[in-house]
């Protein structure tokens, strides 16, 4: 009587846990689409913006503009491919996020130096170099993270993608 409930009982976990899977992979799924609509929308815009600003202006800082804006889809195809992977292997690894934050950091450095330019001379400059620095030793130290992550031994699961260590 006893194995007859812990059997209906492990029975009804599985089935529990299946379902909070399908309902975890929607959600994933949702996820995606909205990721993909808001880079295709972010691609479109940044490069109309781009192309209609081209002969009027400043071309650095409409050429910086662009580089920040498509920096900004890199980021979001980035994210598309982690929440890919997570679907397709039902594992969530550190590196992709490591990888949107070093992008997102020197999308900022770049942004801080076009800005650094005009505000020479002025209180902010120094303020703003300071936040390049840090910004620049987040970069170091995420790149170092990301080269830790595959020389060591790791605790998290392996992607299927990843090569099978033997050593």
């Amino acid at each position: 009587m006893a194995q007859e409930r812990a059997g209906g009982a492990r029975r009804a976990r599985r089935k529990a846990a299946g379902i909070f899977h399908m309902v975890e992979q929607a959600f994933y799924v949702a996820i995606a689409v909205a990721l993909a609509l808001a880079g295709v929308v972010l691609f479109g815009g940044t490069t109309y913006a781009f192309a209609t600003r081209l002969g009027t202006g400043d071309v650095a800082t409409t050429v910086l503009t662009f580089l920040d804006g498509l920096l900004l889809v890199f980021i979001v195809t980035e994210l598309i491919h982690t929440v890919r992977a997570v679907i397709d292997e039902n594992v969530l690894t550190t590196e992709p996020f490591l990888i949107v934050g070093i992008v997102a950091a020197i999308r900022r450095i770049i942004v801080i130096s076009a800005e650094a330019k005009a505000r020479l001379g002025q209180p902010e400059f120094h303020q703003m170099m300071v936040e390049e620095g840090l910004l620049a030793a987040t970069v170091v130290a995420l790149g170092l993270t990301i080269f830790l992550l595959r020389h060591t031994t790791r605790t998290e699961p392996r992607p299927a993608h990843e090569p099978k260590d033997d050593g």
